[in-house]
């Protein structure tokens, strides 16, 4: 079953669940209904990012069963050049500096194509954020709206006939927002020029995922830096509580009208919230136990969203910090049109050759224009 026949399946399951009286059945069809919808939104996103690549070997077909970069790669570089010794480099031909690491890659064994890939932790920050590109240039001029002045309170306001409507100003700053370039390069040995199954595997697992990571670090440093950004504090040598994500949720929603949207918190925090108890006797976990939902009622579930929003739990966020958001209207990643992540594959120079290895460069161009900074809230220990 493909990803769409998965997604009309759970769609079907989910109206035939919701007409019934079984409450568990109910709630895994929409669990799988999420499921299938996550997975069909993270096809189409790698759909775009190949189709964003261009063809790099001449009439090469860009096959449908192509999802990961990684495979486009090892199906369309025209890797013979290189091989052949006529040619140092394929992809993107950026030059690159001269290494001072000494490090080579691991052997390359023969693998039974039998055992399936072991999936790789979860990067889900940056699809929290709107995404738009620009055109021109390699940075963004935005406007952020700022407090209401008033000249006659309050404005605008109702009219009686012949009298003077009330002016009233929108204050605007413009900031910038300048595209920044997340690189990195890795040795392999030129087995891989061979061996476009495990280049496959290797430009994904090794490459392009700590290039994501790398993203979703940038992109988490760069908001938390952002000025005007609402803030609060738990108490401290404590613990971040539900109640001060609560109020950081309505705070939001005061200051911008936006409802929130997604929470980023740290495995150590959500770890202390998952673990909450209740105070009476019974001693019961408030967001259910191991084996069971809250207060032993249905299913349990390992990673339940905080009040019931989107929450993502990364080490790239630091432990005693939380992120509250109205994310998608608050903030947009920003990238090039016609850019996405970019690969090349070659030889650095003789030594290369000597120790039989390659050189493989990632990298990605990419900014972020939060232009509502009210629509976050940052959540931190209060100083002692």
């Amino acid at each position: 079953m493909n990803i769409n026949e998965r997604l009309e399946a759970a769609k079907a399951a989910l109206v035939e669940a919701k007409d019934g009286e079984d409450a568990d059945a109910l709630q895994a069809a929409i669990d799988e209904f999420k499921a299938a919808e996550a997975a069909k939104k993270s096809a189409d996103e790698a759909d775009q990012l190949i189709k964003s690549l261009g063809t790099v070997k001449e009439n090469a077909p860009m096959e449908d069963t192509i999802k990961t970069l990684g495979e486009f790669a090892a199906k369309n570089l025209d890797l013979a050049p290189v091989r052949e010794g006529a040619a140092k480099s394929v992809g993107t031909n950026y030059g690159f500096k001269a290494y001072t690491d000494p490090q080579v890659s691991q052997t390359v064994y023969s693998y039974s194509t039998d055992v399936a890939d072991q999936g790789l932790r979860d990067l889900a920050v940056r699809q929290l954020f709107g995404q738009e590109q620009i055109s021109v240039g390699n940075a963004l001029n935005y406007f952020i709206l700022g407090a209401k002045e008033d000249n006659s309170a309050p404005s605008p306001k109702g009219v009686n006939e012949a009298a003077a409507k009330p002016q009233f100003h929108i204050v605007e700053g413009t900031v910038t927002a300048t595209l920044q370039k997340i690189a990195g390069w890795f040795y392999e040995t030129d087995e891989l020029l061979e061996d476009n199954a495990y280049l496959a595997s290797a430009l994904n697992n090794r490459g392009l995922y700590e290039l994501d990571a790398a993203v979703e670090a940038y992109l988490l440093s760069t908001l938390q830096s952002v000025s005007g950004i609402g803030t609060d504090t738990y108490a401290h040598n404590g613990d971040v509580d539900p109640d001060t994500i609560l109020d950081a949720i309505m705070a939001i929603k005061s200051d911008t009208r936006f409802n929130a949207d997604a929470i980023i918190i740290n495995p150590t925090d959500y770890a202390k919230l998952r673990e909450l108890k209740t105070a009476s006797g019974s001693n019961e976990y408030v967001g259910g136990g191991c084996f069971y939902g809250p207060h032993g009622n249905g299913p349990a579930a390992v990673q339940p969203g905080i009040w019931g929003l989107n929450t993502v739990v990364t080490p790239n966020i630091t432990a005693g910090t939380v992120l509250v958001g109205a994310f998608k209207q608050g903030a947009t990643v920003v990238t090039k049109a016609g850019e996405g992540a970019r690969i090349e594959v070659f030889r650095g120079d003789h030594d290369d050759a000597i120790y039989n290895r390659v050189t493989v460069v990632v990298e990605e161009r990419i900014a972020l224009a939060t232009r509502y900074p009210k629509a976050f809230v940052k959540i931190t220990e209060a100083a002692s």
